[in-house]
């Protein structure tokens, strides 16, 4: 069978505005540059968001996750609307900290979840930059690591991600609660 085709990454720009949604000094955000640090320690983590909301398109960034004893944390890069609520549609990478060879992939859709998958890194994220990006488009999702296709999701009758609501990109640091 025939490759996927790897759909194009376009440079943007810089986020000028991001909002913090908890322990702002834990959060280091250059307005000039792509260059935000989430800081886990004895404050706890941080998690910082767009201020403004997105529909469909391929949202990415490089990511290092923290090294060292990383077991119990938790740290994501997920598009989210209506965070809080039971309906919320989220689609997201999670890197659950205990492994750090391995990433989580999710979705939810009208809050209906159990959508994980776990993929193989093949190295360790902690040791450098790499590109994470999720693409959303009306009738589909695909998840991408360094341009290469790790999942992708066709929308089903009944499936909730149709692109109907705004999302906002969020990263987080913090301790898994399970």
């Amino acid at each position: 069978t025939a490759e996927p085709e790897t759909p194009s990454l376009h440079q943007t720009q810089p986020l000028k505005e991001i909002a913090i949604d908890y322990n702002p000094e834990a959060c280091a955000h250059c307005a000039d540059s792509n260059f935000i640090t989430l800081t886990f320690d004895h404050r706890g983590g941080a998690r910082w968001r767009t201020t403004r909301p997105f529909r469909y398109g391929t949202f990415s960034a490089q990511i290092r996750c923290p090294g060292g004893n990383t077991s119990g944390l938790n740290f994501n890069l997920y598009l989210s609307s209506l965070e809080g609520d039971r309906s919320q549609d989220e689609i997201d990478f999670e890197f659950l900290g205990k492994d750090r060879t391995i990433v989580q992939t999710n979705f939810y859709a009208t809050g209906a979840g159990n959508n994980e998958q776990i993929h193989d890194l093949g190295f360790d994220c902690a040791d450098g930059f790499h590109v994470y990006a999720i693409k959303w488009a009306l009738d589909s999702i695909e998840w991408l690591i360094d341009g290469k296709i790790v999942r992708g999701e066709e929308r089903k009758e009944g499936l909730g991600f149709s692109g109907e609501t705004h999302v906002s990109i969020r990263f987080g640091l913090g301790r898994e609660l399970h």
